[in-house]
């Protein structure tokens, strides 16, 4: 009975923690949660000094002598913070990270949760369009691994029929 209790538990502890989101509880409890991209870019000198939570996938990085700049493309994010592949977009942002940062690793197309304070604006060009970023200093950044590229086989199916093409045609392959 003891075993049993002990391996209920250890499953329950696995289970939550597969569900964790990747930003730190201390940087959510200081989080603005919900606070929309399209917000701030409306009425940045409002939200200066929040803290918030985005995902999305990295258009570029630079390092600069003051750090590493990311420009993200924002999307929405699942309960861990994972940027879905959604074509919904608030819009761009520009993440400053003080530390160096290999682009090498943070390149871009991947994926990446930042928590991070806004401070300020920056205007730059998006081709000849003028653009307005938020910044967003960076406490905490997560790079979501690579999911490997599956090349389907179309005519699978084809070739091997469903099983319950068996069970109800009969045992085996019935051509």
């Amino acid at each position: 009975m003891k075993r049993r209790l002990w391996l209920m538990c250890l499953y329950v502890v696995g289970i939550s923690a597969g569900c964790a989101h990747v930003i730190s509880p201390q940087v959510r409890n200081q989080a603005t949660m919900n606070l929309a991209l399209e917000e701030v870019r409306r009425n940045p000198d409002f939200y200066r000094g929040k803290v918030v939570i985005w995902s999305g996938k990295i258009l570029s990085g630079e390092n600069r002598a003051d750090g590493t700049w990311f420009e993200v493309l924002e999307l929405p994010a699942d309960r861990q913070g994972k940027p879905t592949g959604s074509t919904r977009s608030g819009g761009r942002f520009l993440a400053k990270d003080a530390r160096f940062v290999d682009t090498a690793l943070f390149a871009p197309n991947r994926l990446v949760t930042v928590a991070g304070t806004i401070t300020g604006t920056e205007q730059r060009a998006i081709g000849a369009v003028p653009y307005v970023y938020p910044v967003v200093t960076v406490l905490e950044m997560h790079l979501w691994p690579e999911e490997p590229v599956v090349v389907r086989d179309p005519y699978w199916e084809d070739r091997y029929p469903p099983i319950w093409w068996r069970f109800y045609f009969g045992h085996g392959w019935c051509w």
